[in-house]
């Protein structure tokens, strides 16, 4: 700015020597010099301003675009895609930061195997009751003794490698659960029997071992499941539905096709392979041995 004023200045004086306006300056000879001198000086001095200002606007752009490529390219998102990824993390996120902490020594089946697929029946009426049982808030939140949970991880990264997985019906049943079964029991309720229990009263059902009025799921190192293709999403066919009263679930059932045999077996040895043991009278159900004296729970699940 200063070079610029200096130059005006040099052209505002030529042309007063050169009007003759300047006193003692009316000489032609020196109106006509002092003018050329003032005019050129002029003429570089505005010159100079103008390299400066250029130089200076290319410093400018040559730091804006070094500090461009310091930082980087950023990577091109979408608006939709962008807010999806976030409204999903946060999700997750705030789904975990409200879950209630779980007593000691149990852990979410799906914090340390998140593959595992969990369609827990008791949280909905899809179940021999044919109502939500008492002591379930989620159809999502697995729940085993932590060393039970481990050893499932075990299981479920066993099977991935032939394309297969686990999905689990039950986990731990709080013992509020295996009360409301108790009185369902007692009651005239038998809507759901032609489905789950045809060939037996509900008396039968404790008899004969397919409910318990104490359940090692309480204990939390039992679980409910079966096994799904990873590439359809679809449970093997086990020639038997989840929780079905009668000899069609025990394990060495007679009348199944070789698949359905085999399917029970790849079940029943890659959970004994990590230390599950099966009760023979229903194919989908595991325990995991517990120290002596594991006490059951009530906690809900949620």
């Amino acid at each position: 700015m200063l070079v610029m004023l200096v130059a005006l200045a040099a052209l505002v004086l030529a042309l007063a020597l050169g009007l003759g306006l300047v006193p003692g300056a009316r000489a032609h000879a020196v109106r006509v010099a002092c003018a050329a001198v003032a005019l050129v000086a002029g003429l570089v001095l505005a010159g100079a301003a103008v390299a400066v200002s250029l130089a200076s606007a290319a410093e400018t752009a040559g730091a804006q675009a070094g500090a461009e490529q310091a930082a980087g390219p950023e990577a091109p998102t979408s608006g939709a895609e962008g807010e999806a990824k976030d409204g999903d993390e946060a999700g997750e996120a705030a789904s975990v930061a409200t879950r209630e902490p779980l007593p000691e020594g149990f852990s979410y089946v799906r914090d340390l195997a998140p593959t595992i697929e969990v369609e827990l029946r008791y949280a909905t009426t899809d179940n021999f009751t044919g109502q939500i049982v008492d002591g379930y808030e989620s159809t999502e939140a697995a729940v085993l003794r932590t060393e039970a949970a481990e050893a499932l991880a075990l299981v479920q990264q066993d099977l991935e490698q032939q394309g297969l997985g686990l999905r689990i019906y039950d986990a731990f049943r709080p013992t509020r659960a295996v009360s409301f079964f108790m009185e369902w029991s007692r009651s005239g309720d038998e809507a759901t029997k032609l489905e789950y229990y045809p060939d037996f009263n509900k008396p039968e059902l404790f008899e004969l071992g397919y409910i318990a009025e104490k359940s090692g799921h309480s204990l939390g190192g039992t679980v409910d499941l079966t096994l799904v293709s990873r590439s359809t999403g679809e449970p093997l066919d086990m020639g038997g539905p989840f929780d079905y009263f009668g000899e069609l679930s025990h394990y060495e059932t007679v009348g199944l096709d070789e698949a359905q045999t085999a399917n029970r077996a790849l079940l029943h040895n890659a959970m004994q392979a990590r230390g599950f043991k099966q009760y023979p009278l229903e194919w989908w159900h595991f325990s995991y041995p517990l120290p002596e004296g594991t006490m059951p729970m009530n906690f809900v699940v949620r």
